[in-house]
């Protein structure tokens, strides 16, 4: 009665307005201190049972993960996490789901509560580092003005966003006029005629081959069927014997006729290629672009 005299009802007004005001921060920055992950414990208090159950756990939240399920995959972590207390190197995994999903804040205290939780990790430099970038990367509001009214802060952001919307198709419109000139380059250069002679050349030969070709094969019929007339090749017929003759002497114009053709088409495209190369038709051709750069040799038949 003393105690309950004692504490005016003023005085516990404010008392609840304090713990109100507390529970209000907990629950606006998303964060409950100390339940968030389970105390960390020694490997050694582990079961074989836990670490296989914890590892399993563990596969099926990098398969959300992947799968870019981030709160899943945060769930399976801190359930393989709170089966094996030991294994504190499960936090900045837990972080870059939590930096995926775009929730730098808890990405910050899962590796915060990592450095706390196993000090003397090799890679704690790279943790410190990833922290301080994490940090810079969170957007920080401008305190509002001083007397400011909610409408006040309104206009300036509608007409903050007039400029802004001009400013965005310009940006656009840059790159095209750099990549412009890349394809336009090969087109400026002089068009030279080709010389006919080359092919010509080229035409001559190839019906040198097909002569030489069927020659051949007309002499190698001739002394194909002088043999079966006559297998033994003695005392045979003259017209047997000349068939035969005539047969061998195809064959040798037929070789000879077929060669020369072979080297006028090979010297026809040698001329043609030699000419065009002296001219510079077939000369490379290096392009450049947004997407990088090719270099092309082309040449015209």
């Amino acid at each position: 009665m003393a105690i309950q005299r004692f504490l005016r009802p003023q005085a516990l007004t404010l008392v609840l307005a304090v713990f109100g005001a507390t529970a209000l921060a907990t629950s606006a920055s998303g964060q409950e201190p100390g339940t968030e992950y389970p105390p960390p414990c020694d490997a050694s208090t582990v079961t074989k049972g836990d670490i296989d159950r914890a590892h399993t756990v563990f596969l099926s939240g990098k398969d959300f993960l992947e799968e870019s399920n981030y709160d899943k995959a945060i769930s399976y972590f801190k359930d393989a996490y709170a089966i094996d207390c030991s294994i504190h190197a499960i936090l900045p995994i837990i972080a870059t789901a939590y930096e995926r999903k775009g929730d730098k804040a808890a990405a910050i205290r899962a590796l915060q509560e990592y450095v706390r939780r196993a000090p003397a990790a090799p890679d704690h430099d790279t943790i410190e580092r990833r922290i301080r970038n994490l940090a810079d990367q969170i957007p920080r509001e401008p305190p509002p003005a001083p007397g400011a009214s909610a409408a006040t802060p309104a206009a300036p952001s509608a007409s903050a966003a007039a400029p802004s919307a001009s400013i965005a198709p310009a940006a656009p419109s840059a790159p095209p006029a750099a990549s412009a000139p890349g394809p336009v380059a090969p087109s400026s250069e002089p068009q030279h005629g080709a010389s006919p002679v080359p092919w010509i050349l080229v035409g001559v030969g190839g019906a040198a081959v097909i002569g030489g070709v069927v020659l051949y094969g007309v002499g190698v019929s001739d002394v194909n069927s002088a043999v079966d007339a006559c297998p033994t090749r003695s005392h045979c017929s003259s017209a047997t014997a000349d068939q035969g003759n005539r047969g061998r002497g195809l064959e040798v114009a037929g070789g000879v006729v077929g060669g020369i053709g072979i080297a006028a088409v090979g010297g026809g495209l040698l001329w043609h290629f030699l000419t065009h190369s002296t001219d510079g038709a077939p000369a490379p051709t290096v392009s450049f672009g947004p997407g990088g750069g090719s270099v092309s040799l082309a040449g015209r038949f």
